[in-house]
């Protein structure tokens, strides 16, 4: 395949005449030595007889027949590690640095401009001083052989070998955005995510060896830590992706490898000896050794199960073999052929491939089961219609029920009036309130609040309602009646806390007394002075245990004076943005409201919290009293 690339692309960018290969006449003279000695290049020196670490000077005579009428440059491909290149004596050009600062930059292309105020008609000599010190690089100029001409020449040649990588980088990119977006809109399966991490990894991993990212001033550190981080982490989604394309438990031996290459990955991200990052590649290279067989296992398992079975084995099996020949040849060589990308290229197709044919099947598999479902949806429809209506039949008829239990709070008692707002957020809810005459003119009102709203709360307030008749006309003081509605409570009470506020209006003495336990404090007004506060005092919650404390607080009566009971369906009452209705919006509609009657009163708040309310998220009840 990337024959194929070179040799299309050698018709659209022909190497002009003007470029010329250095292939024969170098010299090698190692620090120290006075010796000059012939070496090839495009061969490692390791291999020439020399050892790391190592520092000395290739040296070429090059022939300028003619002066050129352009601007020249050399190429010498990557060179290990660091060097620094001269034109007649003078420097063109360095990457990396040498002792005692030393710093590789083996990843780099050495592309050096030579100004025409350097060269000469005739004989030139380049220079180029290196320095190794990894024992795992091959040292010196290793890659290819080095090319010299005009600078336009050169820079279509660098273009040339870039467009391999980038067609290869474009087509892995393209699978990654198809897989990752495709799974953006139909998290059905991981298999596609786990394809796109693949891609994008591998892309990761190619990227510092296009030539031209070297030219963006990107510090060599970060291209490095990347190639490694890519290198070590992408091989885990693609066993991933294999073990959820079948849908299979992964192995502990896999978690583990798994877990080895991931720090391994992590590992990469820190700062290191060029040595040790290649220490690393060989342990990454035994994990490789141990997943191949735990991939084949899977694949033969599922091998005569399903179609993108097959797909995918066959997409293995080229990836295995460009990735063995691509180890090979970097172990005997020291040469990356860059061949493992055209095998994972075709892996993915094959995912790629895989997964539409997952997904096809399914879509079948869907489509027969739809068929047979919708004559079991009509008929489980007709039966919920059924089951529905008869829900419904009860609901309308516990509402009724519900009615009846909580009375209707519009009346007038001496110099007392009252009247009361009850809206369930169903049919049904869990607010209750009530009141009882006694004998002695004084009034008793009870409101309660139980945790939750719908059917359970309508029966717990069913069960304060029982309550309430029997404890009313014997306990005329607050705290002393809702410690003994507690202790009845606290048996059919577990989960639906309860609420309670409890007045007594004594008409006789002008003394209002009040006890509440976990309830909103109620608000007092006086619509001659135009004043309003809430009334002070707390209290636990009901049914939460058994000995609590309350206390009974007081509060002279006047002539002019309003009460405003509330349950907090009120305050929490939210609109389209979440924002709560809140205290503050409640005390603006009171003290507006000072002119109006209590039933003008009443509208007017029930009207304000539909507006502002899309739907009641809670049951809301409350009523104003009056005392003349």
């Amino acid at each position: 395949m990337k024959y194929l690339f070179l040799l299309l692309f050698s018709f659209a960018f022909p190497l002009g005449a003007e470029v010329i290969s250095l292939e024969s006449g170098w010299t090698f003279q190692e620090e120290g030595r006075k010796e000059m000695n012939p070496v090839l290049v495009g061969v490692p020196l390791v291999k020439q007889g020399y050892a790391v670490p190592l520092r000395g000077k290739y040296r070429l005579k090059i022939l300028i027949p003619t002066f050129p009428e352009s601007s020249q440059a050399i190429y010498m491909d990557r060179v290990h590690s660091a060097d620094q290149t001269f034109w007649n004596g003078v420097p063109v050009g360095t990457t990396g640095s040498f002792s005692p600062d030393y710093y590789p930059y083996w990843h780099k292309v050495r592309y050096y401009e030579i100004p025409n105020s350097l060269l000469k008609q005739g004989e030139n000599e380049l220079v180029v001083d290196i320095e190794c010190r990894e024992t795992q690089f091959r040292c010196g100029i290793f890659r290819s052989i080095p090319f010299f001409g005009t600078q336009d020449e050169i820079k279509d040649k660098m273009i040339f070998e870039d467009v391999n990588q980038i067609l290869i980088g474009a087509l892995f990119f393209g699978i990654f955005l198809q897989q990752a977006i495709g799974y953006a809109l139909n998290r059905s399966s991981k298999s596609g995510l786990y394809l796109a991490g693949t891609a994008i990894f591998f892309v990761g991993w190619r990227l510092p060896s296009i030539n031209k990212i070297h030219f963006l001033m990107i510090n060599p550190e970060i291209l490095v830590r990347l190639l490694f981080f890519c290198q070590f982490i992408f091989p885990v989604f693609i066993m991933l992706f294999v073990h959820t394309l079948f849908d299979r438990r992964i192995t502990k031996l896999a978690i583990i490898t798994f877990f080895f290459d991931t720090v391994l990955a992590f590992t990469q991200l820190f700062s290191m000896a060029p040595d040790h990052r290649f220490y690393l590649v060989y342990i990454w290279y035994i994990l490789l050794a141990v997943k191949v067989p735990i991939l084949i296992q899977l694949l033969v398992r599922n091998y005569k199960k399903t179609s993108e079975a097959i797909v995918v084995s066959l997409g293995a099996l080229v990836a295995t073999f460009f990735g063995i020949a691509d180890v090979l040849t970097d172990l005997i060589t020291g040469k990356n052929a860059y061949l493992t990308q055209y095998g994972i290229l075709t892996f993915l197709f094959a995912g790629v491939l895989a997964i539409a044919l997952q997904s096809a099947r399914t879509r079948k598999e869907l489509r027969n089961l739809n068929e047979s479902l919708e004559m079991l949806i009509t008929l489980r429809t007709q039966e919920l219609h059924k089951q529905y209506k008869l829900l419904h039949d009860d609901l309308v008829m516990a509402a009724g029920l519900q009615s009846k239990l909580i009375p209707p709070m519009e009346f007038k008692h001496q110099t007392l009036s009252v009247a009361s707002v009850f809206m369930p957020m169903e049919k049904i809810g869990g607010d209750y309130f009530d009141y009882y005459i006694h004998k002695d003119g004084s009034v008793t009102f009870l409101l309660c609040d139980v945790l939750g709203h719908g059917i359970a709360a309508a029966l717990i307030a069913s069960m304060l309602k029982v309550n309430f008749l029997e404890i009313a006309p014997k306990v005329k003081d607050p705290a002393n009646f809702l410690l003994e509605m507690n202790l009845k409570m606290l048996p059919v009470v577990e989960k639906n806390y309860i609420t309670a506020v409890v007045s007594h209006f004594d008409l006789q003495q002008s003394i209002l007394q009040y006890s509440v336990m976990g309830h909103p404090s109620p608000y007092s007004m006086n619509v001659v002075s135009n004043t309003l506060a809430p009334l002070g005092g707390r209290g636990p919650i009901m049914g939460w245990k058994k000995d609590i404390f309350l206390e009974t607080f007081f509060h002279q009566l006047s002539p002019g004076d309003r009460f405003f009971f509330y349950t907090d369906g009120i305050t929490e009452s939210q609109n389209k943005n979440r924002e709560l209705y809140g205290e503050l919006r409640l005390r603006e509609q009171l003290a507006s409201g000072f002119s109006l009657s209590l039933s003008e009163l009443n509208e007017k708040i029930k009207k304000d919290i539909r507006n502002f309310a899309f739907r009641l998220s809670d049951d809301v009840t409350y009523f104003t009293i009056d005392i003349r």
